[in-house]
């Protein structure tokens, strides 16, 4: 019997998405889109019934993810998603408030990007940093949630500095205040995450390089 070799066209690679925070709100309305495109996608959260569970400002969570969706193919997007809100005056915050802020909207962020980055600037992929409009405007009695976003606003252009002329794309998205579980109750005037979502969805597929994205309410 002949030997038959496939030719390129023949190999389908399976690209695959790790969505962080994807348990709820945008991460979980985005990972939610994305299936619904064709990509499959691993969710990290620290809930139980995430794809991987653990937290995302931790190395192993990450190495976790990543196995977990080199099972289904080739890790090409990562979309840092992780994140929460604890807000008050300056001067209310502990040491144990400080640290949960900054770990999971900062850490996390860059913990994934320090293992998925090199890859993907030798073999190509798109890394998604969600953001918040506190990364480019100060709130009062936010001090420490901007002080976590605007550090992931730095990380993220640097990143992209790095990227240029490289297989990497590197897009910040800042979006304003979501209806989402990140709030007690449904806020007026706030946006849906599913709309956020898909423009986010979007970017991702168009060919061309989209750095940045600002969504607000119309």
């Amino acid at each position: 019997m002949p030997i038959v070799t496939p030719c390129l066209a023949d190999i389908i690679l399976i690209m695959v998405a790790i969505v962080t925070g994807a348990s709820s709100g945008l991460g979980l309305s985005l990972a939610q889109l994305l299936r619904e495109r064709g990509t499959p996608v691993v969710g990290v959260s620290r809930r139980a019934s995430a794809d991987v569970s653990g937290d995302a400002a931790k190395r192993e969570t990450a190495l976790r993810a990543i196995a977990a969706a080199e099972r289904f193919g080739t890790v090409d997007l990562l979309v840092n998603c992780a994140g929460i809100g604890i807000f008050g005056p300056a001067g209310s915050y502990d040491e144990q408030t400080i640290a949960a802020i900054i770990d999971s909207n900062l850490v996390a962020t860059i913990n994934f990007c320090e293992i998925l980055f090199p890859r993907f600037k030798e073999h190509g992929g798109t890394i998604v940093n969600i953001l918040s409009t506190a990364a480019l405007t100060v709130k009062a009695n936010e001090s420490v949630y901007c002080a976590a976003k605007w550090g992931a606003r730095g990380y993220s252009e640097a990143l992209k500095a790095e990227a240029k002329g490289t297989k990497v794309r590197v897009m910040t998205v800042a979006p304003g205040g979501m209806n989402t579980p990140f709030w007690p109750e449904p806020r007026a005037g706030f946006i849906d995450p599913t709309d956020v979502a898909a423009v986010i969805a979007d970017a991702i597929e168009r060919p061309v390089d989209i750095s940045e994205i600002v969504i607000t309410r119309r």
